[in-house]
């Protein structure tokens, strides 16, 4: 990492941190509260400081701003696809249960699209097993898997914070991803969702169901602590990835095109 880029990556972090400390903190409101605005509203409120910190962090920054690398998008890959693996454990296992149940959406799964993605990328299923899950990965997955115990409701806090953002903003990381490091759609299968016709009524009969979740438990509040921590966990992994493969420096060699 050059001096200037090293000088960039510690402003953006400043910057975030900053974000983060100035202003009253954001108040989780009681569960009569979050069922009178709505829980996907309530969602949408108490994770925004988070979520513009996100949207500033490590390698996420780097691929929106077109400085990053295949290798560092492929390592983001991997790390996330643990974090998607136990997610969608955790909601099959709670398919029946209140609340949990009305989120359980097969088809908006992202597990085996990411696999994909990160053996195209590397070109063999071999090199894809090579990856590694950094720490910061494993410690998201874990977190996630801690979260389907019990009842599971705290599940819907990391399904609203990785299926919405994929279904929202990922449209448009998929578009730079295309334009800035030429990946094909062979590539981008994490944002591609063949089977919905319509992303905008889609989530918006999603967030529906997230509104109905919370009169399916008495603990709505809970899933707003939670998709907070999904938020902070998505932040320190999107800076591990970045330190890991060298941030905005990094510029491996690119594989040959298919002939």
């Amino acid at each position: 990492m050059t001096d200037d880029e090293a000088t960039s990556r510690r402003d953006d972090e400043a910057a975030a941190e900053t974000e983060q400390d100035t202003g009253p903190a954001t108040a989780v409101p009681d569960p009569a509260e979050i069922r009178r605005i709505g829980l996907a509203n309530a969602l949408r409120e108490v994770t925004a400081p988070l979520h513009r910190r996100a949207e500033k962090a490590g390698v996420i920054s780097d691929i929106v701003r077109g400085r990053s690398s295949r290798a560092a998008y492929t390592l983001l890959l991997r790390n996330l696809h643990a974090v998607y693996e136990a997610i969608e454990r955790g909601l099959e296992r709670h398919r029946d249960t209140p609340a949990v149940r009305l989120i359980v959406r097969p088809e908006i799964y992202r597990a085996d699209a990411i696999a994909r993605d990160v053996e195209t990328l590397c070109g063999s299923a071999a090199a894809a097993r090579a990856v590694p899950l950094l720490p910061e990965g494993r410690a998201y997955a874990a977190a996630v898997a801690e979260s389907a115990e019990g009842d599971g409701i705290r599940l819907i806090g990391h399904a609203y914070t990785r299926y919405l953002g994929d279904l929202s903003g990922g449209q448009t990381v998929s578009q730079v991803l295309a334009k800035t490091l030429g990946l094909d759609v062979g590539m981008r299968n994490l944002y591609r969702f063949a089977g919905i016709d319509g992303l905008e009524a889609y989530k918006d009969d999603y967030r529906a169901a997230i509104d109905r979740a919370a009169f399916e438990t008495d603990r709505p509040d809970a899933i707003l602590a939670e998709a907070m921590l999904a938020f902070r966990l998505n932040i320190a992994l999107f800076w591990a990835v970045q330190e890991a493969a060298g941030g905005a420096a990094a510029r491996t060699p690119e594989p040959a095109p298919a002939e």
